[in-house]
Parts: structure tokens; sequence; C-alpha cells
């Protein structure tokens, strides 16, 4: 709820998004003139992880979770408009699973030149914890003293610290990561957090995605925050095949794929190292919480903000 994401972000990620945030999980389209599809699913919070599971399914990219109303927001490139109808009938089923029912579905053409607009009326600098500040591209505003700056381009990418869910892990990550430690940031959306995790020292950061696009506008985003040494972005459908271990793991996703993955995961961390899952509603977190002790991870900390939480775990260190 990367910084996506169902992307999750967050906006809010999770793009989260194919990932969400939450979180975080697309990116401003490459063709000038493309236009795009954005479908607005007014639903209930108790919902949002099936809805998003069924937008990211049928191909939405950039999902987001709002709080107010509560909706999610998918699109689609408007060539693939035939999907909307596909969305509606699977989301008018929730009932028959004892599900509540979506409110409203509401489709409108979105171009290049709109998505930019919004995000400049919306997009303003922020400080997160004691060290980091994400601002746009585009602001001027100088750095304070001991102030590490991302500076983003989101496009349609979820991710920019203004979704509760994106706040909460660059929070903690000021507050845990240390420097020299290995770090994958799954669901990166725009990149935020794997740059986040580079400006405050880690030596080296594999940013994951499984929508292309969103794995295109972070590579823009580490090129533009100089940290394209020591983060690598790369498209991938999870960590299944990934044989390495890292220090710290940043996960902003849906709840589900916290639980549906947990027993993958202990093998990717380093003894010693902590797993920071967010995107999750707080009505979820419990299932999260014991599906990730279950693999023998100990809560470190709990942080909830409104209606959304994030958790640190770590691995046992013998």
């Amino acid at each position: 709820m990367g910084a996506g994401r169902p992307a999750p972000r967050r906006t809010a990620r999770p793009s989260r998004r194919r990932t969400p945030a939450t979180h975080q999980q697309g990116i401003i389209p490459t063709v000038q003139d493309e236009r795009w599809l954005s479908i607005e699913v007014i639903a209930p919070p108790q919902v949002w992880d099936t809805v998003a599971a069924v937008m990211i399914e049928s191909g939405c990219t950039g999902v987001q979770l709002c709080d107010k109303p509560p909706r999610l927001v998918g699109y689609l490139p408007e060539t693939e408009s035939e999907r909307v109808a596909a969305i509606q009938e699977k989301l008018n089923r929730l009932p028959q699973f004892d599900l509540p029912p979506v409110a409203a579905v509401q489709v409108q053409t979105i171009t290049e030149k709109d998505w930019h607009t919004l995000w400049r009326r919306h997009f303003r600098s922020r400080k997160f914890g004691q060290r980091l500040r994400v601002q746009p591209s585009w602001s001027k505003r100088k750095p304070e003293p001991n102030e590490q700056t991302i500076l983003l381009d989101p496009g349609l990418a979820f991710g920019t610290g203004g979704h509760p869910t994106t706040a909460l892990c660059l929070e903690m990550i000021d507050q845990w990561l240390q420097p020299g430690m290995r770090v994958l940031d799954m669901g990166t959306g725009t990149g935020i957090l794997a740059i986040a995790c580079a400006k405050l020292g880690a030596a080296r950061v594999l940013a994951i995605d499984n929508d292309p696009l969103s794995v295109q506008i972070a590579q823009e985003n580490v090129m533009r925050n100089g940290v394209s040494e020591r983060v690598t972005v790369q498209l991938r459908d999870n960590w299944n095949d990934l044989n390495e271990t890292f220090d710290f793991i940043a996960c902003n996703i849906i709840s589900t794929f916290h639980i549906a993955n947990a027993p993958t995961l202990p093998p990717l961390l380093a003894p010693g190292g902590y797993y920071l899952a967010s995107g999750v509603i707080g009505r979820n977190w419990r299932e999260v919480r014991k599906a990730l002790e279950a693999e023998g991870l100990t809560l470190g900390e709990f942080r909830k903000r409104r209606t959304w939480t994030a958790s640190l775990f770590q691995k046992s260190a013998s």
C-alpha cells in the first residue's frame, strides 16, 4: 500500500501491484499521446485484497488503495478496454463468496498530460523519520543538513510517501536500516524504498517488481538519484528463484502475499535479518503475524496509521 505493487499505493501501493501499496505498486506512458483507462472501484476495506487481486490478474497496472472515500484505482491501456467488462463480472460475483459487494465501478480515460497535471497538483515535498525527504523531481527545494533527499517522478507507479503504508515503511527504514546491509525491495513500484535504503548506506539493493512499467520508472528514478551502482531493478514475479540472502527485506504488498510467501521467506534472510511487512490492513494483521511467526520470525516493532499497518520481524541470529 516502493514504495509499489498492489504496488498495493499509494494515491495509495500497495502497486501493490501486480503490486500495495500498497506497495506500493506502472509509469508515465512512453508514447506521448497514449491514453489509459482509469478504473476506480468503490469498495469497503474488507474486500480490498480481493478486489486488488482481481484487478492485477486482469492486467491493471499501478493499483492504488485510497482511503477517502474507500476505493481502489488501477490503469489499463485504452486498447485493452475489453478487460473492463471481465473485471466488472468478477466483482459482481463477490457476494457469492460471502463478501460485501462493491458500491460502484467508474471508468474514465486519461492521457499522459492528465497524469502529469494530477501529480504536480498533489505531490509535495515531505520528510519521513529523521533523515529522509521525498520530493518531486521538479522541486527546487534544497535539502537541509543531514537530510537524504529522494527525487521521484512517479508516473503510474505506486509509492511517493503519500499513502500510510509507504510512509510507515520509510520511517521504519530510517530507524532500522544499518549501513552495509544487503537489501531486497519486493514490489518496488517507483523504487522509493530501494532508493531510500541506498541513500542510507545499504551496500546493495535488489528491487523487484512484476510490472514492466514499474520496473522502467524505478530504473529512471534510481538513475535520477545517483544510486545505480548499488541498486539493481529487475522484472520478476516473486523471490522464489533468488539464490542469495539479505539483511533487510522490505515488502509493501497486500496481506495475501505475505501469508502465501511466508514459507519461502526464511532462506532469503541472513541470520538476524529483518523483514518489513507493510501494505496490510489492520483487520488482516494478526493473520500475517501468525504466518510469519510460524516460520520462526519474531515481531520487533508494529506501527499503525489509520487502517494500515507495518511490522518489522526478525530472523534468529543463531
